[in-house]
């Protein structure tokens, strides 16, 4: 069974990160010429390394790291906002990669002359950064750039796609109570993140243009007020949490009078990325384009 991976806590996370927006991109160089033992503080962490090819330098990851599959065997080092310094010092590692967010583990490791890489995977700008940052300081150059076109794909094919079309408002949910018939309140992508990012790529636009607010909440008349056409309710890992999703598809269905509900375009987006900003998370992009744009000819390739 795969990891708990609940939904408050991604909020919880999310909010954090965007927080630390203003901070710079940290790193203290190793003396090595390559890591060997590295330990990664956070799923997309995890998923990044994995996915540049060095799964077997991977010697740790925290409790809710759980792709590829088989980092479930290695060894665990704490949550992702409480990791454990004194596993993580017992294992030496000579690469320590973690949140930008994690400022307090961050300076006790820079005290103990553990070599470290701060990223931050805010909005897409930033998770290609942080392939790119990882590759770059491993020595995986090569992949990390394969990667990188391979993202760069995917993005023109579906911007080649949308272009000049109508862009319907999107909302997206993060996070909402599950014991109420109604929504009384839900978190929601703000203009600062990359489910933002990802919106715009496929191809629509944020029912939410606040920029105040880092992750808005709205009360149900709050989302009546925005009126989207689509909205996404981001809900991976149901079975993990216990979540009926026909009762929150019902309760959905119980706000009257906006567009999305009327022309019954409220989708639950179940893949256990869609909270994991790591390279992943670029799937959900054509996902997302095929819903806010359904009349193009998907199985048709780009012009």
């Amino acid at each position: 069974m795969r990891r708990l991976w609940p939904l408050f806590l991604f909020v919880i996370i999310f909010a954090v990160a965007l927080m630390g927006e203003n901070n710079r991109f940290t790193a203290i160089k190793s003396q090595h010429t390559t890591s060997q033992r590295i330990i990664s503080l956070s799923p997309s962490i995890t998923e990044t390394v994995s996915a540049l090819g060095l799964r077997k330098q991977l010697i740790a990851v925290t409790d809710y790291c759980d792709f590829p599959a088989d980092v479930l065997s290695l060894p665990k080092v704490g949550g992702f906002i409480n990791p454990n310094l004194e596993a993580i010092v017992a294992l030496k590692p000579d690469l320590v990669i973690l949140p930008e967010s994690q400022q307090k583990t961050l300076e006790q490791l820079h005290q103990l002359q553990i070599p470290t890489l701060a990223v931050r995977n805010t909005t897409l700008s930033e998770i290609k950064n942080t392939i790119h940052m990882i590759g770059q300081y491993t020595q995986q150059y090569t992949q990390a750039q394969q990667l990188l076109a391979n993202i760069d794909q995917q993005i023109n094919s579906i911007q080649n796609k949308t272009a000049g079309l109508y862009r319907p408002r999107v909302l997206i949910s993060i996070g909402h109570s599950i014991g109420s018939e109604h929504i009384k309140t839900t978190y929601i992508a703000g203009q600062n993140d990359f489910y933002n990012d990802l919106i715009t790529l496929a191809g629509g636009r944020n029912a939410y243009q606040g920029t105040h607010l880092k992750v808005p909440s709205l009360s149900t008349e709050g989302i009546m007020q925005l009126n989207p056409q689509l909205i996404f309710d981001i809900f991976p890992e149901a079975d993990d949490h216990d979540a009926d999703l026909h009762q929150v598809r019902q309760r959905w269905q119980n706000i009257a009078y906006i567009d999305a509900v009327k022309n019954n375009r409220v989708h639950i987006i179940e893949q256990n990325y869609a909270t994991i900003p790591g390279p992943r998370i670029f799937l959900l992009l054509e996902h997302f384009a095929r819903l806010i744009h359904p009349e193009l000819d998907w199985e048709s390739p780009s012009k």
